[in-house]
């Protein structure tokens, strides 16, 4: 009987968790379908943020586009500070 209560008690926690879960993949593939991945890449490289591809590929698939990234990472690069 306990136990029964108790998954009653959990089940709302699960089932909001999983809701969760769903908007934030909805919101992370509607972040990668919009990316300007040259506007990212040359972000990543004026601030000096390693080159970030694999992630960026590892998170949203086949909505990165690497060619435009790596495009804008080089221009990013000459836009960088020089370091003290």
């Amino acid at each position: 009987m306990r136990s029964l209560i108790s998954l009653a008690l959990a089940m709302p926690f699960i089932a909001g968790c999983a809701a969760w879960n769903d908007k934030v993949d909805a919101s992370r593939q509607d972040r990668c379908q919009r990316a300007d991945w040259k506007q990212v890449g040359e972000r990543d490289g004026a601030t000096g943020t390693r080159l970030m591809a694999d992630r960026y590929t590892e998170i949203c698939g086949d909505m990165f586009n690497a060619q435009a990234y790596s495009e804008g990472f080089q221009v990013g690069l000459t836009r960088k500070p020089p370091a003290r």
